[in-house]
């Protein structure tokens, strides 16, 4: 079985066929073990939705082949309609052995996955980043890395701002993020940056409304029901009109407020580079446009999100964390033998020494596993994250895949881009985002 780069768009005409019941599903129950592979030689396939990084893959599938012998793993790249691509894989009785998708696409088809609950690998998975892989108690998947959320920083531009050497531990409350904005606009530089693109402000930022100041899991899911079933108005929420509060504190000293949808994120890395801007909405995937901007000393880092003064709330004080892709393993099209040799793979990937300084070189993310020992490796905006997870200061931004529909980046991002730019008022705009869940069904 050669490897190979699989693109969506050859199979998107055969997207219509039905994607549940194709192919027979062996006992899950059997061959979960992590031996895997057994004596006999297997072929798996794993196929990814994280596009750009296929020498990245293909890369540690030589190193993992190496060190497994008698496995071999076809790869199988994402193209344009990554979702529609592994659909037609299954239509077509080629769903693969492990696939990379979002929590939602393995939420939407557990039944085809293989429960990974008890698995000894999962002993050195960080216990709070499953949440997003669990449904009812059952374990599907295993995260890739870990995506904080917040306001990026320039420490130069901060220091300048605080005359001497800014602490980021104390930004707790509102008011001590307007006081920083304040002194940095003291300075001649503007004291934030919004990116106006419906997938910031409409994700990233709204949805933080239905976080960790709501409660736990249960709660947060209780709360958006409530909407859902027309119980409760978003404006009559603290937790909706603290977070608004604080993005109109963010418009406020927005370095694009004269432009506000201009959403332009090379044009607003460079602002945050050059310290034109000392803060910037974002998250720290952002290193990607930052990294060829700096100076190689140059100081980066990540603060929360606070929505309220209240300085001993611990929300205020942690970051919102994405484990936004996870690997898992398909019972209903392969064989016990290829879901024993996936569970070797997803070990491997999550596990080994090499794997993982790859990925954090290549993601320059935090990783949630325990034995992660490449702090080094990490983008400045990574070694951020991994120090609030480790001091237990980070929120699972999903808590659960259901909970955010799919499309409320783009509908309720359109709603948040017209408050931006001043063409609706909060009252409005809850009204809109009450109308949106109204539409959706309980979670």
């Amino acid at each position: 079985m050669k490897k190979r780069l699989f693109s969506g768009l050859l199979i998107a005409a055969m997207v219509s066929v039905l994607f549940a019941g194709c192919g027979s599903k062996p006992d899950s129950t059997q061959g979960g073990g992590t031996e895997g592979g057994g004596s006999e030689p297997v072929e798996i396939s794993f196929y990814t939705t994280e596009t750009g990084k296929d020498d990245y893959f293909q890369d540690l599938i030589r190193d993992f082949e190496s060190k497994n012998e008698g496995i071999t793993v076809e790869y199988i790249a994402a193209g344009d309609d990554q979702l529609q691509a592994w659909m037609a894989l299954y239509s077509s009785n080629e769903g693969p052995t492990v696939s990379l998708m979002d929590p939602i696409n393995i939420y939407e088809n557990q039944e085809r996955m293989l429960d990974l609950t008890g698995q000894a690998m999962l002993d050195n998975v960080k216990e709070e980043s499953l949440s997003t892989l669990t449904f009812d108690g059952k374990v599907y998947g295993v995260p890739m890395s870990a995506a904080g959320i917040g306001i990026l920083y320039n420490k130069a531009v901060c220091d300048a701002a605080v005359g001497g050497d800014f602490d980021p531990s104390t930004i707790k409350t509102r008011s001590d993020l307007q006081a920083l904005f304040e002194k940095i606009e003291a300075t001649g530089a503007a004291g934030t940056c919004i990116t106006g693109v419906n997938w910031s402000i409409g994700s990233h930022y709204l949805c933080q409304t239905y976080g960790a100041a709501i409660g736990s899991v249960e709660e947060r899911v209780a709360y958006v029901n409530s909407i859902i079933a027309g119980e409760k108005k978003e404006i009559d929420n603290d937790v909706f009109n603290g977070y608004m509060e604080t993005f109109d504190l963010l418009a406020r000293y927005n370095i694009n407020k004269a432009d506000p949808l201009v959403g332009d994120v090379n044009v607003d890395a460079a602002a945050l580079a050059a310290g034109e801007c000392g803060t910037w909405l974002m998250g720290d995937w952002a290193w990607t446009y930052l990294a060829a901007l700096v100076d190689e000393n140059a100081e980066f880092g990540l603060l929360p999100i606070p929505h309220s003064d209240d300085e001993s709330d611990i929300v205020n004080q942690s970051i919102s964390t994405s484990y936004a892709k996870g690997y898992c393993i398909d019972t209903s099209q392969n064989t016990e033998a290829q879901q024993a040799a996936g569970l070797k793979f997803i070990e491997y990937m999550s596990s080994d020494s090499y794997a993982q300084e790859q990925t954090a070189i290549v993601c320059g993310q935090a990783l949630p596993f325990k034995n992660f020992a490449f702090g080094d490796k990490l983008s400045p905006l990574g070694q951020s994250t991994a120090e609030y997870m480790a001091a237990g200061l980070a929120t699972d931004f999903y808590g659960t895949p259901n909970l955010y529909p799919s499309d409320i980046w783009y509908e309720c991002g359109a709603y948040m881009c017209e408050y931006l730019s001043g063409a609706c008022d909060r009252e409005t705009l809850a009204s809109k985002i009450d109308g949106y869940w109204g539409n959706q069904e309980a979670r």
